[in-house]
């Protein structure tokens, strides 16, 4: 069965999800809580709204649950990782050309495979990321493994041999490329943040500090890394003094800690969206170090999964109670008694992750429903 598609989505916008003033989300040197609340940015949020509607495109089914999926940074591919044990490549190309394809009964296509290894760990493939050349896919497992794999994305072959690190104590449960060669993961177990080498196969460091499992990580212009926890918390790490230089608690008012499930950084890198276990979502000024807003995308269920937009002011999310959600970070900042989010659409069971596709009005969601599927914007603009 395809994920249902919620009808009309109505977010605040004059055009397309393109159209808007930047300037309230646009970092400056004297960046606060008041610049985000510019008159421009006020008119934006009061302007009327045009519909864009998400539908299910492509669809793919596996035998157990699907954990993660990336697209190539060139968007015609995407990874797909699942509790099977497989790695999957397929093409995403019903995004981007008009190519007709044979329908499903259900209106979706199948997604289309192009390489696929069926025992690519011992155990569930929890994360994956590719480098930002696109020559690499590195996934992690509950083995305790993380392979990375050099990949023809022309010819949808893999080139070379694997390299396998074998350092982590536990689950690992993502992972990051701040550049070609270099590779950030972490998880359970030793809760430690690693950083390798690739290129030379090795560890280069590993951070400590965190109590609990490493669930996510991303890095913020270039020397920064940053990681949330299981701990509740949010650290930033130096790769120049190699130590922990900030770290953010996760607690909001009366409702205290919850695990932090996902991290996202907005194209300019200085509002961090934090996902939390208990369902709520926290906006951070990066550079200030301060909490600006907390937003309820779903239900009281984990908030597993976010992701910005390109065009910052969007912020997709996925939830265990298995909905797929759209948040306005403007409004939610300027108005934040007006309703910010819109559900998409839904999956019959828990959302495990969400992407946005790098050059299309579209994103991919994964479930433990034991499907992947790949939804397009139908009144929407390309870039």
């Amino acid at each position: 069965m395809v994920p249902q598609a919620n009808g009309w989505l109505e977010p605040v916008s004059n055009h397309t999800l393109e159209s808007f003033s930047e300037d309230s989300l646009r970092p400056s040197k004297t960046s606060t809580p008041n610049k985000l609340r510019s008159s421009s940015a006020q008119q934006v949020a009061d302007s009327s709204m045009l519909r864009v509607r998400f539908a299910p495109t492509a669809v793919l089914e596996d035998v157990q649950p699907i954990r993660c999926a990336a697209f190539h940074p060139g968007g015609e591919l995407i990874a797909i990782g699942s509790n099977s044990r497989a790695l999957r490549v397929c093409s995403s190309h019903m995004l981007s050309d008009s190519v007709q394809t044979l329908l499903r009964d259900d209106g979706c296509q199948d997604l289309p495979v192009l390489f696929k290894r069926n025992r690519h760990h011992k155990g569930s493939v929890y994360a994956l990321s590719w480098n930002p050349s696109g020559n690499l896919i590195a996934t992690g497992s509950n083995d305790k493994s993380l392979i990375v794999v050099g990949f023809d994305s022309d010819n949808c072959i893999t080139v070379g041999t694997d390299r396998e690190f074998s350092f982590h104590k536990g689950t690992i449960r993502d992972i990051h490329f701040s550049c070609d060669r270099t590779m950030l993961s972490g998880g359970g177990g030793d809760n430690l943040l690693h950083v390798s080498d690739v290129t030379k196969g090795v560890e280069v460091s590993a951070y400590s500090g965190h109590t609990g499992a490493i669930h996510c990580i991303t890095s913020h212009r270039g020397d920064t890394l940053l990681t949330g926890s299981e701990d509740a918390t949010i650290r930033m790490w130096d790769r120049r003094s190699n130590t922990c230089s900030r770290v953010i608690g996760a607690a909001i008012g009366t409702q205290g800690n919850s695990a932090v499930t996902s991290l996202s950084l907005n194209h300019y890198g200085n509002l961090l969206c934090a996902a939390r276990e208990d369902g709520l979502c926290l906006l951070y000024d990066i550079d200030m170090g301060k909490l600006l807003a907390a937003f309820s995308p779903h239900s009281t269920a984990t908030c597993k999964s976010v992701q910005f937009y390109k065009n910052p002011r969007y912020i997709l999310s996925g939830s265990y109670d298995g909905t797929i959600a759209l948040t306005c970070a403007e409004q939610v900042l300027l108005s934040p008694e007006v309703p910010a989010t819109e559900i998409l659409g839904t999956h019959r069971d828990k959302v495990t992750n969400v992407t946005w596709h790098p050059k299309k009005q579209a994103f991919a969601t994964c479930s433990a429903d034991r499907t992947v599927c790949l939804w397009s914007a139908k009144d929407g603009v390309d870039d």
